[in-house]
């Protein structure tokens, strides 16, 4: 579990970087989209916290934060954009899928007004609610 709601977007880019394929890069915050990404890029959208996601209750202190994974591809917005992002997000997911305090439970594919073509990947984060 994570253990601080504070330090929630970077303790998730820590996990993940260790994780994820060498060349991947991390975005704490979500931003305006690069028109031309250089590698694989993944930025977080802190969306809710929630005390029984996905129907599960939690235990007292403990919460859980929705944060959506931007993930977008390096490639063109071509079809073989379109077919890299893909893979990218099956290998995003099978990342997500190996930690024991976070989980996924839907995945959108999107089109930029730019044309690239990305992946938003809905999770919940368990992390501890400390008081400040």
């Amino acid at each position: 579990m994570f253990s601080d709601i504070a330090g929630i977007r970077t303790a998730l880019k820590e996990r993940l970087a260790t994780s994820l394929p060498y060349g991947w890069e991390i975005s704490e915050y979500l931003k305006q989209p690069p028109t031309e990404y250089r590698s694989p890029l993944i930025t977080f959208e802190f969306t809710r916290l929630d005390s029984a996601p996905d129907g599960r209750e939690l235990g007292a202190g403990q919460v859980g934060a929705a944060i959506d994974l931007v993930l977008g591809s390096p490639k063109t917005a071509d079809a073989t954009g379109e077919d890299d992002v893909d893979q990218l997000a099956l290998t995003l997911v099978q990342v997500i899928d190996a930690q024991s305090d976070m989980y996924w439970s839907t995945a959108e594919k999107q089109r930029l007004e730019t044309g690239q073509w990305v992946w938003r990947i809905h999770t919940i984060v368990l992390t501890e609610s400390k008081e400040q």
